[in-house]
């Protein structure tokens, strides 16, 4: 009878997520606020069915232990009490932005409780905390109009910061992790914060030749220390959020078209240089030669995403542990196993929804800086989700970066609450 019901529990999953992603679309395109604000309760009822038959099935397959219903009980909380904060203290915030930023972490506490328990417990009290300091975001970034005109004080704390982790903890061969007593931080996820911050600000004072070869020069220099670092998937997303800032800032094809120029004769130089980044290549062209070594993990990646099929082979059916890191680099692909493909594609849909709504809000901002602030923190949330799949799917060399929201990792999850409380509050802006 058990296997029955995780057998069919696959079909309600696809179609549970299916039809959210089909609301998603159609409140982007309605501009009646009470037909959106029906299609985000429809959201919503989906979103927490979701979550009650995901623990439901981990209570079952654990032997009815009973943590797992505690644990679902503290979740549901949380994000019923997410939701309706949101409403109340920011009635003119994007519920649908909201919405989808608590469905991704739905799903990701689900996965991460079936992989590791432990992890999903410290997931979840991170996201919680995270989210009541990111509830003042919105507010602040309204009630300071200061914060435009910081921008050498970002851009300072922000190169300090990777300097830092230099000196810092190596994570499989990348120096990412400050290490402070018990706790450890990964700075790299807030200085996208801070860079998105520093670029936007200084655009917002001049776009100037002179300043804007500044400007280059210092993200250059970010990313340069990321490369050193070994950090080559923040390195990359520090690049092409540069470019297409400087691109919106500027109007200027010239420099995208030498901007792009630029970057591949500099990656063409650091294959040559660092043995890391030929490595990377190396594994990715032909990850078979080294399975039981350096291919491991790719490999294993592909075989989950065979083994998952359409409608994957049930929530606890896979063995997405097979997957070093799983929780982290891999689970695109963990999910993929026990949730199937139809699954996956339909929460990168959510991923694009999330994009189309954050350069909606960008092209509606009158003021520069913050049309700046929201194209960057979409082209940093957008190219994140194709670094992460494209490296999980053997598409491009795998880079590290985790799915927002969804895998496993506390900076992660708090340095995305921040990305999208600062969407919100520009949203909120423009609506007054």
């Amino acid at each position: 009878m058990q296997s029955v019901f995780i057998d069919i529990s696959k079909y309600i999953f696809a179609g549970i997520i299916a039809l959210y992603t089909l609301a998603s679309y159609q409140g982007a395109i309605m501009r009646d606020e009470e037909k959106v604000r029906r299609v985000c309760t429809i959201q919503n009822i989906l979103m927490f069915s979701m979550h009650l038959l995901g623990f439901l099935i981990l209570y079952i397959l654990n032997e009815e232990d009973m943590k797992y219903v505690f644990l679902y009980f503290a979740q549901f909380v949380f994000l019923f009490v997410t939701l309706m904060v949101f409403d109340i203290i920011y009635p003119k915030a994007s519920r649908l932005l909201v919405n989808n930023m608590c469905m991704l972490m739905s799903i990701g506490f689900i996965m991460i409780a079936r992989l590791d328990f432990d992890k999903c417990v410290k997931q979840f009290a991170i996201a919680a905390g995270g989210t009541v300091i990111t509830f003042f975001v919105p507010w602040m970034l309204k009630k300071f109009k200061s914060f435009r005109n910081l921008g050498w004080i970002y851009g300072i704390v922000g190169f300090a910061l990777l300097v830092a982790v230099l000196f810092g903890t190596k994570v499989f061969g990348a120096n990412l992790v400050l290490s402070i007593g018990q706790f450890s931080v990964q700075p790299g996820e807030f200085v996208k914060i801070l860079y998105i911050m520093f670029v936007a600000s200084m655009f917002n004072k001049s776009i100037s030749f002179k300043q804007t070869a500044i400007v280059t020069v210092a993200a250059a220099a970010h990313v340069i220390v990321l490369v050193v670092s070994n950090d080559l998937g923040a390195a990359l997303i520090f690049f092409i959020v540069y470019i297409m800032m400087l691109y919106t800032a500027t109007r200027n094809v010239g420099y995208l078209l030498e901007g792009t120029a630029a970057g591949s004769v500099a990656a063409f130089i650091a294959y040559k240089l660092f043995t890391h980044v030929q490595n990377r290549v190396a594994i990715w062209r032909d990850p078979w030669s080294t399975f039981e070594t350096t291919g491991y993990q790719i490999c294993q990646s592909l075989f989950a995403l065979g083994m998952g099929s359409w409608f994957g082979c049930g929530l606890g059916q896979g063995t997405p542990s097979k997957i070093p890191v799983a929780e982290k680099d891999f689970m695109f692909s963990a999910l993929t196993e026990e949730f199937g493909a139809g699954f996956t594609i339909a929460l990168l849909l959510i991923c694009l929804n999330n994009l189309i709504l954050m350069m909606n809000i960008a092209s509606r901002c009158r003021t520069l800086f913050y049309r700046l602030v929201a194209v960057g923190i979409g082209v940093t949330y957008g190219f994140q989700v194709f670094l992460t799949v494209g490296g999980a799917i053997k598409l491009i060399p795998m880079t590290g970066v985790t799915l927002p929201f969804v895998s496993y990792g506390g900076s992660s999850i708090i340095s995305s609450l921040f990305m999208f409380a600062l969407i919100n509050g520009m949203y909120n802006m423009r609506q007054d």
